[in-house]
Parts: C-alpha cells; structure tokens; sequence
C-alpha cells in the first residue's frame, strides 16, 4: 500500500468540513471512522516509522487534531512491543490491522498515578488521569498504574470497559477534536491476558530501545508542527491568488513586493522545517530498526536530532500560522483561518521549548546528551 497517497486521500475527506467540526469540538468519532476505513490504522504491521511519521505530517496539513491522533495511536500502538509480552503486542497489531482498532493512552507522566489492586491473575485500576488523548474514541487504551508497594505496570484496557468514564471535558481552543480530555477508571478490572508487562522505574533505568518511546513523541510532534505549517501556508496562498486585493496601486496581490518577500521569508521557513523532519524521521526510523541492538550513545544522537528538528518547526508553525495574515489581508480574519495558529499554538504548550534549545546547547558545547527522561 502506498500509505503516503492513502493519507493525501483522507486529507482531502476531512479537509471538506474541517472548519465546521472544529467549531463544534467533542468527540471525534466520525475522524477515527475515516482512520479505520483508510487503513491506515494498520500502518506499522508492514511500514515503517518514516511513513508513519510522513502521514502524522500529510494528515495534519488538512486537520490537526487527527494528524495528532493518529501520530499518539502508532505510539500506542508501538510501545507494546518494548516488553516481553510479544504474544500482547502481536494480539494489538493484528486488532488494528483486521479489525481496525484504534489505540488511545491515559500515561501523562504530570499526572499522578493510577492505582492497581492485583485480583484474579489481572488488577482493579482505580484513579483519574488527564490529557488522556484519544482514549475517548478509542477501541483499546493503554495505561500505566503502580501496585501500593510494589513497581509500575502497564496494563491495555477496552475503551467500553466497566468503570471507565471519559470526562468529554477537552475545551481548549486548539486541536478541538483530539479527545484530550478527562479520564476516569473506577475499579477497572483487566485480565492477565491484557497486562503488558512491568515498567522501568524511571526512563533512565529504561533499555535505551525503550526509552526511545519519549523522543518517539517529539518526533509527532515535529511532523504534527511541519504539517500544520504546510497546511497554512498552502491555504494562505491560494487566498492571497483568489482573494486578497492589492496595496500601492498594483493589478494583483501576487505580484506586490512585499507579500512576495513575505511569502518567500514563510516558504523558506516552512522548507527548512520539512528538511530537518525528515532527518528526524531517518534517524528515528533506523534507531527503531536497531531494537534491542541500540545503544545509548545511538539513542542520544536520535534525541539531538528530533530536539533540533523540534525547535525549528515550533518556531515555524507559530510564525507561519500567524504572519499569513499579512498577506491575506483584513477580510480572512472571518474566514477560520485562525484554527492554523489555535492548533499550533495549543499543543506546542506540550512542554517547554527552552528545554530542548538546551538539550541542543548542551550537545552542541559539551558534547552531552539528552538525558532519558519523561520529554526528552
């Protein structure tokens, strides 16, 4: 399957009502629908993290809150694979594959725990947890919980399971339609069959293969932030050709000087922020290939590439998605181009970008690297 034209397709589909499901927030049922008839939900059985990653970015030039859905579902998805339970994770693959399951995750690591009672071979998880993306629409969720004295473990529970309450409370004013609300598990029971396995005690005590989970995010990130500047900048342009009047006396807006250096100050940002995605995605792709053959050292080359990558499409997402304004003119101010910035200005908030410009410094100065830790 070319999964590349897959996601420019289902681009397109959502694409059509963007603005109009934007507006209305809530669940994103109908997106996850479109997911699971793509196929594309099934991507990491056959493909690889560069297209994986390279469809998180072609997805999220249409629609943001899905490119960022399917980008945490691979993740979730992917994860499973880092234990011994490879029985589990192959189980996960192929409900995802034949029956188009969709993976959300309840494991911010600013939350506090969850709390297991071990029963029946299984555990009862009890607690709250927010920022649970996804797991709202999703067929199976993947969750982290700490015995009361004893270590954490990871657990995959149903998405319709007894007990589980999703708070339908996501209200920010970006990504509207990622289910990044509450999550609540009220004695949730999962069976021995769904226990994926005890979790190091911090990333640093992690395998260097798994502790590349959490630059595994960054890099979304970075494909998600790429995308959505793709996306503004290619809806801006075609404003600015159909729309925009022109200043100082000109025939057409295309051909006024000063939108012309604007656009090519935005063109070239957007460009360098798609080149260091790429080499992202490279070094990513071919650290997960190396598996439990990766060393420490490899790990923390890929996490200065991704933190690189990460600073230059931040700064390119906000400054594109608020600068084409400019040179569209006073009149688009109506017309909803203004989910570009709420998307990337919400989830750049993530975590700090200072922290990775001195994860870059410090690598650059003295030659150290990220350390594993919950964003890095």
């Amino acid at each position: 399957m070319d999964y590349v034209k897959v996601a420019q397709g289902v681009a397109e589909v959502l694409g059509v009502d963007v603005g109009d499901r934007d507006r209305a927030g809530s669940a994103p049922v109908a997106e996850v629908g479109v997911l699971r008839e793509s196929g594309l939900l099934g991507l990491l059985a056959e493909g690889g993290w560069r297209d994986a990653l390279e469809v998180v970015q072609v997805v999220a030039r249409a629609d943001a809150s899905v490119g960022m859905l399917l980008g945490y579902h691979y993740l979730h998805l992917w994860r499973l694979g880092h234990y011994d339970n490879q029985e589990l994770s192959q189980r996960a693959v192929r409900g995802a594959v034949e029956q188009g399951w969709f993976w959300g995750g309840a494991s911010n690591p600013r939350d506090p725990g969850l709390v297991l009672v071990p029963e029946g071979g299984g555990y009862r998880i009890s607690g709250r947890k927010a920022f649970a993306t996804g797991a709202q629409v999703a067929d199976r969720i993947v969750v982290s919980g700490t015995l009361p004295d004893g270590p954490k473990v990871m657990l995959v529970v149903a998405g319709d399971a007894d007990g589980v309450t999703h708070g339908d409370d996501w209200n920010a004013f970006g990504v509207r339609r990622s289910a990044s609300g509450t999550i609540a598990f009220d004695g949730v029971w999962v069976g021995p069959e769904w226990v994926v396995g005890e979790v190091p005690a911090s990333e640093a005590a992690a395998r260097p293969d798994q502790s590349l989970v959490v630059p595994g995010f960054q890099v979304v990130f970075v494909n998600l932030y790429t995308g959505i500047a793709q996306g503004a900048l290619a809806a801006a342009a075609e404003y600015t050709r159909t729309k925009s009047r022109p200043w100082g006396g000109g025939e057409s807006a295309t051909q006024d000087p000063y939108t012309l250096e604007t656009y090519g100050e935005l063109a070239a940002e957007v460009a360098a922020a798609d080149a260091l995605a790429e080499r992202a995605r490279l070094a990513f792709d071919g650290a997960v290939a190396k598996g439990r053959a990766l060393t420490a050292g490899e790990r923390g080359e890929v996490a200065v590439a991704i933190a690189t990558a990460k600073v230059v499409a931040q700064r390119a997402v906000l400054e594109v998605t608020s600068r084409v304004f400019e040179v569209m003119g006073a009149r688009a101010t109506t017309a909803g181009f203004d989910r570009y910035w709420r998307d990337a200005r919400t989830h750049t908030l993530h975590d700090p970008l200072a922290y990775k410009l001195r994860e870059v410094g410090d690598y650059t100065l003295n030659g150290v690297y990220p350390a594993p830790g919950p964003y890095s």
